[in-house]
């Protein structure tokens, strides 16, 4: 639920904030490094910024510096294309570094993932936060949303979002190049487990690339075949936010491999991700909601549709005649969204007619049958997808399940003639 996530979100943060201030530093000595370092990368004082641009690295990317934030180059801005071992070099203002973010645009057909050796099969961008051009990557592009779509976030807890949902080890750090450290600390025995942190690290990186590439062409085609400049954000966040919510396979493979089970193949896991989303879904209806929520600019960020947390009958369930269907959301409901002919009670003599009620107070849905039921008998509840909750998010689609009915009502006491 989305209240839970919320404070597991700020306990987590809360803990590690205790233990950067006894340790000393951050996890990997990357995610908290002083803002200019670019994660080890030229001094943000110096007339030009470098580093690197990695899925796997990535050659023939076109790079820029992005100075007005809108994810598209734009004329006078410091651009250059990445070569061998995805190195970038950009000439800049002295200081432009640390205050403008590093953008990678990924190209088609053109752009060379050194982990396979051939190009891309789909347009797709990689961003990393002002400050942090020495690493740009699929992960520093889930922080950099993070930051953008929940203003109240610090850096570390996106950072530590990003890690949540991933299942990334705390010691990575999300801003160093996961290529070199895996291969440098697993020189020294004690760096052995470290660095197989790392190539988790890049396994999750790639899932991540596939995921951002595919859902960006699902939704170019959905919008006709191009995103408008006005798009842009809208489209980041909507990729970003269905790579965070749906990679749950991932982080479980990644626990599976790292408790010594089965290593996670980054194959089957892009598969198995990519066909938890629909991408139909993915369309221009989305897009302006999108679009409008980020020009709220709300400080929690909240695109899931409410959850349905408990329900009676429960599926499967058998019930009295004369029952009261009862609905319990994680959230309020846009009561708006709310009329008798939001819920179905389909039965052996098709549907139902009856009406429904919702206590704000208990974030709950009731649905009242004008008639009991027929005992020993089966029904269907359908829920419409047009519930939403109270900033506007919908059911993604209609949930239904069935019950049957017992017969547990006393007859009445015949007359005595």
């Amino acid at each position: 639920m989305k209240n839970v996530k919320t404070l597991f979100i700020t306990i987590l943060t809360g803990s590690s904030l205790l233990l950067l201030a006894a340790c000393g530093g951050g996890g990997g000595g990357g995610d908290a490094a002083p803002s200019g370092s670019g994660g080890g990368g030229s001094p943000a004082s110096a007339g030009s910024i470098s580093g690197k641009i990695a899925d796997g690295y990535l050659r023939d990317a076109r790079v820029f510096l992005d100075r007005n934030n809108n994810r598209l180059y734009d004329n006078g801005e410091p651009v250059t294309t990445s070569t061998a071992g995805g190195r970038y070099t950009l000439e800049i203002t002295p200081g432009e570094g640390d205050r403008y973010p590093v953008v990678a645009e990924v190209i088609a057909g053109q752009t060379v993932d050194e982990d396979t050796g051939l190009p891309v099969a789909n347009d797709y961008l990689l961003e990393a936060p002002a400050g942090k051009w020495a690493f740009v990557s699929p992960l520093t592009t889930l922080v950099k949303a993070e930051r953008e779509k929940n203003p109240s976030f610090t850096e570390l807890q996106a950072v530590l979002k990003v890690r949540s949902q991933l299942g990334i080890d705390d010691n990575v750090s999300l801003f160093e190049d996961y290529l070199a450290q895996n291969a440098n600390v697993g020189k020294a025995a004690s760096g052995a487990q470290l660095a197989e942190e790392y190539r988790r690290a890049h396994k999750a990186a790639r899932i991540v690339a596939e995921l951002l590439g595919s859902l960006r062409a699902d939704i170019t085609q959905n919008l006709g075949g191009q995103i408008a400049a006005a798009e842009q954000h809208a489209v980041a966040y909507l990729v970003t936010d269905q790579v965070m919510d749906k990679c749950a396979a991932v982080k479980q493979a990644l626990a599976t491999e790292r408790n010594g089970g089965q290593p996670a193949d980054v194959n089957s896991l892009k598969a198995t991700v990519k066909a938890a989303i629909n991408g139909a879904m993915l369309n221009l209806d989305l897009v302006v909601r999108y679009q409008q929520r980020s020009e709220q600019k709300p400080q929690v960020w909240d695109m899931q549709p409410p959850d349905l947390v408990s329900k009676t009958p429960q599926d499967k369930d058998k019930s009295s005649v004369d029952v009261t269907i009862g609905m319990l959301f994680d959230e309020a409901l846009d009561e708006t969204t709310i009329d008798d002919s939001l819920v179905v009670l389909s039965g052996p003599d098709g549907p139902l007619s009856g009406y429904v009620s919702y206590d704000a107070s208990q974030k709950k849905l009731s649905f009242v049958p004008d008639q009991v039921l027929l005992p020993y008998a089966s029904y269907q509840v359908t829920l419409k997808k047009d519930l939403a909750d109270a900033l506007g998010n919908p059911l993604e689609e209609d949930l239904s399940w069935t019950f049957s009915t017992i017969f547990d009502k006393t007859p009445p006491t015949l007359p005595d003639f």
